[in-house]
């Protein structure tokens, strides 16, 4: 077994668990077991592959059979099933370890995370939604201080979770702000990705088709506007209601954006800053207005 590859691939998973993780959490509704789960498989390969990159053999259980031995030792040939028969240390004394060669910082709430993987993985049972942010934010700690110890930064690792990670640890942002942007993001990632390859001419063209008519909603009044993630044209669908002085009010309840796929509802419209408006599109008269001789 060649330690650098042992290393990279442990890497390599822990950055896909972690974000499909995040994922997880991001969706709508919010898959809070699947986030926790993810998160805590995440902790444990990559605290695997920092262990690896001090020694390999500190992958060992803590009774570990000849088998492991040999495979631990280079001698996987001697071993009739390989390396798919080894069985290495868990993820709590990976953890002990790490902190008894001085690499990483452990998060208050790290063993709450394992423990509820476990209990989600062995018997189903889940932690309720409002220790969600709080376990994955362990998770998210723990990891960014083990990356120094494997020459990697936390925006290499999280890719386009970065923001919204560094969100969970700094809490200084709302559980709305914090999903709202990353739909926003996601929006950007969708219409990049939809015209990367176009021309500007076929760009403009299908953003013109996509944009001629609105998403489908309940809301059958529908105001135009320009999408706050890719600024493509759209549409906010909602209600009116008849105001003071023969004034009609649009309130909006969706915007739904046909070229970059990003939908709002409820107070994501606010944040969008797509607040009621007055229909009225006449110019409103002073009654008491009179010309200005003077200058006619």
């Amino acid at each position: 077994m060649n330690q650098d590859e042992i290393r990279d691939e442990l890497v390599s998973s822990a950055q896909r668990w972690a974000r499909t993780a995040i994922d997880a959490y991001l969706e709508e509704p919010a898959d809070q077991d699947f986030a926790v789960h993810h998160m805590a498989v995440a902790v444990e390969h990559l605290a695997k592959a920092c262990l690896v990159s001090v020694a390999l053999t500190l992958l060992a259980n803590t009774k570990p059979s000849v088998q492991d031995l040999l495979v631990l030792g280079g001698q996987e040939d001697k071993v009739e099933t390989g390396r798919a028969g080894l069985r290495t240390v868990g993820g709590a004394e990976a953890v002990t370890r790490l902190a008894q060669v001085g690499k990483g910082q452990v998060p208050a709430q790290l063993a709450a995370l394992r423990d509820a993987r476990n209990g989600i993985t062995h018997m189903g049972w889940g932690r309720p939604s409002n220790e969600c942010r709080e376990l994955l934010t362990a998770g998210v700690t723990y990891i960014d201080s083990l990356l120094p110890t494997l020459a990697k930064e936390p925006d290499w690792f999280w890719e386009s979770h970065y923001e919204v990670c560094k969100s969970l640890v700094e809490k200084t942002t709302s559980e709305l702000k914090l999903r709202y942007a990353a739909k926003i993001r996601r929006a950007k990632e969708t219409f990049a990705k939809t015209t990367e390859r176009m021309s500007n001419s076929e760009k403009t063209a299908v953003v013109a088709s996509l944009s001629a008519a609105p998403l489908p909603s309940r809301w059958l009044l529908h105001v135009p506007t320009q999408c706050p993630a890719c600024e493509s044209p759209a549409f906010i669908s909602g209600r009116d209601k008849s105001g003071d002085h023969g004034d009609i009010w649009f309130f909006p309840r969706y915007f739904g954006c046909r070229v970059c796929k990003l939908t709002l509802t409820g107070p994501e419209l606010d944040l969008a800053d797509m607040k009621a408006q007055s229909l009225r599109t006449e110019e409103e008269l002073d009654p008491d207005w009179e010309p200005d001789f003077d200058f006619m």
